[in-house]
C-alpha cells in the first residue's frame, strides 16, 4: 500500500508562524493544476504499481480548489494508479472556506476527510498569527460539515503561543472536544526561521512561553485527550479508535508515497526526492516534461536513523526485528545497547521485540530520540 500527496501552494493570507512553500496569488492556479496532473503521468511509475490507499491534498490551502477543479485532478488520479476500493482522501481547508455550499459540493467529490486549520478558538490569537478566519467560523464550519455528512474530521490546533496561558489553552481544548471531532492534531508553535514570528521573536516583540509552562500545556493536551477517549497515536496526534490519519501514519511507518507539486516530497524506500521550491520554474520545467528534485539516496544510518524517528513517536513503536531484517544486523544490536539505560530509567518499555516510549518519557521524547540515533 502507498499514498499520494499533492501539495496546492495557494494562500489568500499568509500566516505569521508557517514557512511551508506556499504564494498569494491565483494568477497562476489554472497552469498549475495543469502542472499537477501531468506530472502525476509523467510520474506514473514511481510507486510501481503499488496500491494506492490514501491521498492528502496539503498546502497551502487546498479548500481555494473548487469541487470541479478537485474532480478534475482525482480522474487523472484514477485513471494513472491502481486506487484501493475506499482510500482514504483528505483535503486541508481554511474555516472560512467551508461554507454549506462549499461543503455540499465537496460531497460530490472524492473526499472523505476534512483536515480544517483552526489553530485557536480565541480572537486576539487568530489575530497574532494572522489567520483569517475567526473563532465563530472555526465552530460554524466543523457544525456544518458534520450536518453535511463528513464525519471523518481532524482539527489543528497550537499552544504555546505568546503570552498563552494554561488557562487558555484548557478552555481551547474544551471547547474542541465539545464539538465531538475524533482526531486532533496539536503543535506546540516552533519559531521557524524566515517567518514573521521569528523576526519579532528575534527583535523582541514576542517572547516564547517558559519551559514550565510549555510543558503544563503539553500534560494538559494529554490528559484532556485520554479523558475524551481519544488515543495518542503519535507525538502530535491524537483520536478516536478508527479514526487514525491512514496517510500521515503511512509516512511513520515507512510507507511509500509520491509528492507531486512544487516543493513535494516523495519517498520510495532507498531515496528520498524533492520538487523544486518555485512556481513559475515548476510549471515550465513540468510543460517541458522534465520534473526538476534533489534527490537523496539512502545510506543504511540514514535508514535507521529514519526508521527511530518515526516510529518511536508512535503508538507502534520501534520494531528490532524489522531493522535486523530490512536495514542491518548492527543497528538492531546498537539500539538494544542504547536504549538500556532509558529502558532502566522507565522512558522506554521494551516488549515482544518492540521498543515504546512510556507515558513519563513522552516529557522527554526527543532526547531519548536523539540519543538513540547512529552517529
Amino acid at each position: 500500500m502507498a499514498g499520494i500527496y499533492i501539495h496546492i501552494p495557494f494562500c489568500a493570507k499568509k500566516c505569521f508562524y508557517c514557512d511551508f512553500f506556499m504564494s498569494l496569488s491565483l494568477e497562476h492556479k489554472k497552469d498549475y493544476l495543469s502542472a499537477l496532473k501531468k506530472e502525476l503521468k509523467l510520474r506514473k511509475n514511481y510507486l510501481q504499481n503499488q496500491t494506492i490507499e490514501t491521498v492528502y491534498l496539503g498546502g497551502g490551502t487546498p479548500s481555494l480548489l473548487n469541487a470541479g477543479e478537485i474532480n478534475d485532478l482525482f480522474s487523472e488520479i484514477y485513471k494513472l494508479f491502481n486506487v484501493s476500493e475506499n482510500p482514504e482522501i483528505t483535503l486541508e481547508a481554511n474555516p472560512d472556506d467551508l461554507s454549506e455550499k462549499y461543503l455540499k459540493n465537496l460531497k460530490n467529490t472524492p473526499v472523505n476527510r476534512l483536515s480544517i486549520g483552526i489553530q485557536s478558538f480565541f480572537e486576539d490569537d487568530l489575530k497574532i498569527m494572522n489567520r483569517r478566519h475567526s473563532a465563530r467560523q472555526s465552530i460554524e464550519a466543523v457544525k456544518t460539515a458534520q450536518n453535511t455528512g463528513f464525519d471523518n474530521i481532524s482539527g489543528d490546533l497550537i499552544y504555546g503561543l505568546p503570552n498563552m496561558t494554561s488557562e487558555k489553552w484548557q478552555k481551547n481544548l474544551d471547547i474542541f472536544f465539545n464539538l465531538n471531532i475524533p482526531h486532533l492534531s496539536a503543535y506546540h508553535l516552533t519559531y521557524e526561521p524566515n517567518t514573521v514570528f521569528f523576526k519579532k521573536l528575534k527583535n523582541g516583540k514576542h517572547k516564547e512561553i517558559t519551559e514550565e509552562e510549555s510543558l503544563n500545556q503539553f500534560k494538559i493536551l494529554i490528559n484532556e485527550s485520554q479523558k475524551n477517549k481519544m488515543i495518542h497515536y503519535e507525538t502530535s496526534n491524537f483520536a478516536r479508535e478508527n479514526f487514525f490519519s491512514k496517510h500521515n501514519f503511512g509516512y511513520w511507518q515507512q510507507k511509500h508515497y509520491l509528492g507531486a507539486g512544487a516543493s513535494a516530497h516523495s519517498y520510495d524506500g532507498n531515496s528520498r526526492q524533492f520538487n523544486i521550491k518555485n512556481l513559475k520554474q515548476y510549471i515550465e520545467k513540468v510543460r517541458k516534461n522534465e520534473i526538476f528534485f534533489e534527490k537523496e539516496i539512502l545510506s543504511d544510518t540514514d535508514k535507521y536513523n529514519d526508521y527511530i524517528i518515526t516510529t518511536l513517536r508512535t503508538v507502534n513503536g520501534c520494531n528490532t526485528d524489522y531493522i535486523r531484517e530490512n536495514i542491518d544486523e548492527k543497528y538492531a544490536e546498537f539500539v538494544l545497547q542504547k536504549s538500556g539505560k532509558h529502558i532502566k530509567s522507565g522512558n522506554l518499555i521494551f516488549k515482544n521485540n518492540i521498543l515504546k516510549i512510556s507515558e513519563k518519557g513522552k516529557f522527554t521524547e526527543n532526547l531519548i530520540i536523539e540519543d538513540l540515533f547512529y552517529a
